[in-house]
């Protein structure tokens, strides 16, 4: 069967903002830490230039109308739909009045099958400010934290000062003060870098908040050329760092997905095994052959809609600004579904020369966002897989399954595996 790449239309996107998941804004540009490995950062190119500008609320305003009318137009009797309200930065909490500006406006409007949260990632230094607020709004908040005082290294201010005192006291002020809201919706995020390692931050949330942490390696996608020798020297992959722990075996229990075995175990289970699947519709109508190939990337605006302080739109915060799909000005909204469905195929078809003839097009993990060259008329897609590389991984799988048989329960039955 000859494979092609996939194409949507204006109505898939339409279709994904009557859906709409989340909205993120970006509310600052502004940020209270200096944190050298940031994404925004001089280390990444294709964000834009930061200048401490921040949201206006027209522009809030702008977007909430319009989607609005999208959501009027198409409200489902008895149907109700989760919706988080996000706030992203820079640090969001340096642009609290606009926080509270947004959730005024949103309580006060009328959103027939619409229920609103809200979210926010805060690296904890002005927790103390305004904590109240957020266990009052029940705020889903993830504070970056990478661990003890050494592992925190990185995250200074602009004088060059460790933050881990101020955020910590900070962090166990909230516990303190509002326990139940700190055991039900605070989480942590931690970056690991070669000043922190995945067992001691295991062990340093354990002890001091008796939570785990999500722990994610430093993005590879977009590093400057003249910074690579710095990034090579911070990064290391969780791989790595479990690895080198004399408790390797037992933490490979706990994080077994992020392990290279577990990571492939899981994949090929879910996604070539021919014998998982997500619900009834799937089992009964999609055709399991599909001659359509997709990359990694997610649907635009499936799974969220990013506006940056700038008020360009985009469909995540991790894609570079200047592939934006629409813009907000000061008086209208400039979003066309036909056009972003027209610049998601014009991307997707520049990787099409690989991806119809790659063995592992079927799961593939590949955001083409983060392809390097896909500005150019043609991409090269570093995770491009030939058959016999293929045959070779699925080989390794099984030996693996051989080996420890017990962990095909464990992925069915502990792992939610998106990819």
């Amino acid at each position: 069967m000859t494979k092609k790449m996939a194409q949507i239309d204006e109505k898939i996107i339409r279709n994904n903002l009557i859906n709409l998941k989340q909205i993120v804004f970006e509310v600052t540009e502004k940020c209270n830490l200096h944190c050298r490995y940031c994404g925004l950062s001089d280390l990444y190119q294709g964000n834009d230039i930061r200048q401490n500008r921040n949201l206006s609320f027209e522009k809030v305003q702008l977007m909430i109308e319009y989607l609005q009318r999208i959501w009027r137009d198409h409200t489902v009797l008895d149907t109700v739909i989760d919706m988080a309200v996000s706030f992203y930065g820079g640090e969001p909490l340096m642009n609290m009045p606009l926080i509270k500006e947004i959730i005024g406006y949103v309580e006060q409007l009328s959103f027939p099958g619409r229920k609103f949260h809200y979210s926010m990632t805060t690296n904890g230094l002005l927790l103390d400010k305004y904590m109240d607020f957020l266990a009052e709004k029940n705020f889903n908040l993830l504070i970056s934290l990478d661990g003890d005082k050494k592992s925190q290294g990185y995250r200074v201010d602009h004088s060059g000062k460790n933050s881990f005192d101020q955020v910590y006291r900070n962090v166990k002020l909230l516990q303190h003060t509002h326990p139940e809201y700190f055991d039900h919706y605070v989480n942590f995020i931690s970056v690991l870098h070669n000043r922190n390692d995945v067992e001691p931050i295991y062990d340093f949330f354990k002890s001091y908040f008796d939570k785990d942490s999500k722990i994610v390696a430093l993005g590879t996608a977009g590093v400057s050329e003249d910074k690579k020798p710095e990034f090579l020297k911070m990064y290391q992959s969780k791989a790595q760092s479990l690895y080198k722990s004399p408790n390797c075996e037992a933490l490979e229990t706990s994080y077994f997905f992020e392990m290279p075995n577990g990571y492939k175990l899981s994949r090929y289970i879910y996604h070539l095994s021919g014998n998982v699947f997500f619900d009834y519709n799937q089992l009964l109508l999609i055709k399991p052959d599909s001659e359509d190939v997709y990359t990694g990337t997610c649907l635009p605006f499936a799974k969220k809609l990013f506006v940056s302080a700038v008020g360009k739109i985009l469909p995540c915060e991790r894609i570079d600004h200047d592939l934006a799909f629409g813009f907000i000005h000061d008086d209208f909204v400039d979003l066309d579904c036909k056009k972003v469905a027209e610049l998601y195929n014009l991307y997707l078809s520049k990787c099409a020369g690989q991806c119809t003839v790659c063995a592992t097009n079927k799961l593939c993990p590949q955001c083409i966002y983060q392809i390097e060259d896909i500005r150019n008329k043609s991409t090269h897609c570093k995770n491009f897989c030939t058959q016999k590389e293929f045959d070779k991984d699925t080989a390794q799988v099984f030996d693996y399954l051989r080996q420890y048989p017990h962990y095909h329960e464990k992925v069915l039955k502990e792992i939610n595996f998106t990819l």
